[in-house]
């Protein structure tokens, strides 16, 4: 990683490259906004799999915030967390435009090949439909924040909360 990097080089690669251009690996909401208003075509909530930073923010959690502060047309993206077609629709719900799935095609990559991916594909998208068919909905534009309940276990525990804890 270099530290000398800076929004500055968005300008470089920008003009460099004529695609869009979407930045992984965000983690609070003043970088999203920061960087949908330097022009970015898309975000990437990401904490890389928790692998180099097992602390740092989960994107699920940092959903609905950033969209509510860049906008519903910004096309914001979840990584890191997304286990199964469940977690896919409550991203969809909270705004996100995509998810990745990085870990679970590498499991269905190292168990099966294409097949094993091919078979990944169809394991999410069956338990996509069954999510969406128990929700009511029939399309992803249906889904909407109150079709999602966080459980409260995975929700980062405040200092005032340890404080009373201990």
């Amino acid at each position: 990683m270099d530290p000398t990097i800076s929004d500055d080089d968005l300008d470089v690669i920008r003009g460099m490259w004529p695609g869009k251009l979407v930045v992984k690996g965000v983690q609070n909401v003043q970088d999203a906004a920061r960087l949908i208003d330097r022009g970015v075509d898309g975000i990437v909530l990401s904490n890389h799999g928790g692998r180099q930073l097992d602390r740092a923010p989960v994107p699920f959690h940092l959903l609905p915030k950033v969209v509510r502060e860049v906008g519903k047309d910004a096309t914001v993206m979840v990584d890191t967390g997304i286990m199964n077609g469940a977690d896919i629709v409550a991203s969809i719900a909270l705004g996100a435009k995509f998810t990745l799935i990085g870990r679970a095609y590498l499991y269905g990559l190292m168990a099966g090949g294409r097949q094993g991916v091919d078979r990944t594909i169809a394991i999410l998208r069956g338990e996509i439909e069954r999510t969406m068919t128990l929700l009511g909905v029939s399309s992803l534009a249906e889904l909407e924040p109150r079709h999602v309940t966080q459980l409260t276990r995975l929700v980062p525990v405040g200092d005032q909360q340890i404080a009373s804890r201990v």
